[in-house]
């Protein structure tokens, strides 16, 4: 990847010339800062939430250089807590080069070379900065916080047109790109930390059809991705069961589309998306390949600006595991059956009722701009089911099907 970057800019290195802006207004650098609160009634979401929870906290600092009048380098240094999930170590977020590779009045074409981030639906690219996301919390039934990493970010190539109409804006984007995977990858998809680890050795594709109607008065957005996890199973996995779990290495092949709709008016603004998706495990087991399924989930969300400076907002989402089988009743009493057959073998294994397999939930929040770069927000939950409930923090066989979420976060950007 350091190579074919290096290569990128030496072939466009014939765009470079001197240019009589100072470095000052060819360099932009922002940074924002984040700490939330939550609380829930049952279960736990970003540490002891049951308790109360200060384990949210996001850091930020990006910067973009104007090489060249073709060639624009951007970075993001993000650190993030998020109980389990993550620890606050930095990390790059994104790193790329933005290269213009023809420009008119009416279009624009170029290319993204690095670590760049996916078009998925309406807020993906943007989703680190708490001012530019619709809550404390996106739509957990379409931007997972569980496999953020997975979603979030790719290390490819991706190419851009965007077509100037008189009606509005048309932004084409596609790329390829080798999908970020970790634990919380790995815990979300076969439920806890095997002995062997998930990678990311195959390319992903992602792309996006977006349409700016009237300049953005309507917004109508066609996502797709397709990425292939590696499951490489480590000894203690492979043992043959019932002495030991019998896993092999395998895959795990996840194709995700998100269609979007939104509406911006002077006091309303109307959001909808839906996301349909297919998970296949292959080769790892047969107990995974039944767990193969067609997710679907979707969220309906309306704000209103009371003030320039007040705004609120309700949502409703849901997610369902398999679209085949709502509410999970299926899935519900093959987990009874798994559990009783290895209780014969002595393997204590609590089966996994209905509500693990989907979520329902009520969201009801508000924003405070106490200044244009300071910003207090709070929502509140109520959920049925515990599918958006980190694995990592949770026994999800056990987890409480009714539960409540209390968040309340401070944010500072510059």
């Amino acid at each position: 990847m350091r190579y074919a970057l290096f290569m990128f800019i030496l072939c466009c290195s014939n765009h470079l010339q001197a240019d009589e802006n100072t470095w000052s207004e060819r360099l932009q650098i922002h940074g924002f800062a984040s700490q939330a609160y939550i609380n829930t009634s049952h279960n736990n979401f970003f540490g002891d939430s049951e308790d109360g929870s200060f384990e949210f906290t996001e850091l930020g600092l990006n910067g973009s250089f104007q090489l060249s009048p073709k060639i624009r380098l951007a970075s993001q240094i993000l650190s993030r807590r998020a109980g389990d999930l993550d620890n606050g170590s930095p990390y790059i977020d994104y790193a790329l080069v933005d290269i213009d590779l023809f420009s008119t009045a009416r279009s624009t074409t170029g290319l993204y070379l690095g670590r760049v981030k996916n078009p998925i639906g309406l807020y993906n690219q943007t989703r680190d900065v708490a001012h530019t996301r619709e809550g404390i919390l996106l739509p957990q039934v379409i931007y997972f916080d569980t496999i953020r990493e997975l979603l979030i970010s790719s290390d490819g190539l991706h190419a851009y047109h965007h077509m100037y109409l008189d009606s509005g804006t048309l932004l084409m984007q596609a790329g390829l790109g080798y999908p970020i995977t970790n634990k919380n990858v790995e815990y979300a998809f076969m439920g806890q930390d095997w002995n062997g680890k998930v990678g990311n050795d195959r390319l992903g594709f992602f792309g996006q059809l977006r349409y700016e109607y009237n300049g953005g008065r309507w917004i109508y957005s066609l996502s797709h991705a397709n990425v292939t996890i590696d499951f490489k199973a480590g000894p203690q996995d492979t043992i043959p069961f019932p002495a030991g779990p019998g896993l092999n290495s395998g895959e795990i092949d996840v194709d995700y589309t998100v269609l979007s709709i939104q509406y911006n008016g002077k006091k309303w603004q109307l959001t909808a998306e839906a996301a349909l998706e297919k998970v296949e495990f292959v080769e790892i087991s047969d107990n995974f390949s039944e767990q193969s399924g067609r997710p679907f989930g979707y969220f309906i969300q309306a704000n209103y600006l009371f003030t320039p400076r007040w705004q609120g907002f309700i949502r409703y989402e849901e997610w369902q595991r398999d679209r085949d089988d709502w509410d999970a009743d299926e899935a519900a009493q093959r987990s009874l059956e798994s559990s009783q057959l290895l209780s014969s073998f002595g393997i204590n294994q609590p089966a996994f009722p209905a509500h693990t397999n989907y979520s329902k939930a009520w969201v009801i929040g508000g924003r405070w701009d106490i200044k244009p770069n300071l910003m207090l927000r709070a929502e509140y939950h109520i959920t049925d089911g515990t599918s958006s409930l980190p694995a990592r923090e949770n026994n999800i066989a056990l987890s409480e099907k009714h539960w409540n979420m209390l968040a309340i976060s401070l944010s500072y950007r510059f």
